[in-house]
């Protein structure tokens, strides 16, 4: 029985050498954000609830796939991978376009800023 490294080695010297071609993906380079968000959730009016379970929806499925942390300021703390500058605008953007969306289903509106604090970009 031949070991996989002996194919390996035999293969090389029967093909040549292997080019070492990087797909358009993995020649990308991916880079993190860490954008803090402030987020305020409050009801269209004094005679709706909904509040509470907007603010629980938006934390559950809006903000912890970005790995979401509560900061003692009240603010949350988002890690955006993103390749580009215009790819990290557009995930921004729709991000809070889904946290606002979530809200309006519970009879809330938001307000909301965000930005980075390495750079001065803000939304």
């Amino acid at each position: 029985m031949v070991s996989i490294s002996g194919r390996i080695r035999r293969a090389n010297k029967r093909g040549g050498q292997q080019r070492n071609v990087a797909s358009p993906a993995e020649s990308a380079i991916e880079r993190v954000a860490t954008i803090t968000l402030r987020l305020a959730v409050d009801n269209n009016s004094k005679f709706v609830r909904g509040r509470k379970r907007a603010k629980e929806n938006i934390e559950r499925y809006c903000l912890e796939p970005f790995g979401v942390k509560r900061l003692e300021s009240g603010n949350y703390e988002l890690t955006v991978p993103y390749q580009s500058d215009e790819e990290l605008d557009k995930e921004v953007h729709d991000l809070l376009g889904e946290i606002s969306q979530e809200a309006e289903m519970r009879n809330c509106f938001i307000e909301a800023d965000a930005w980075e604090e390495a750079t001065e970009r803000r939304w």
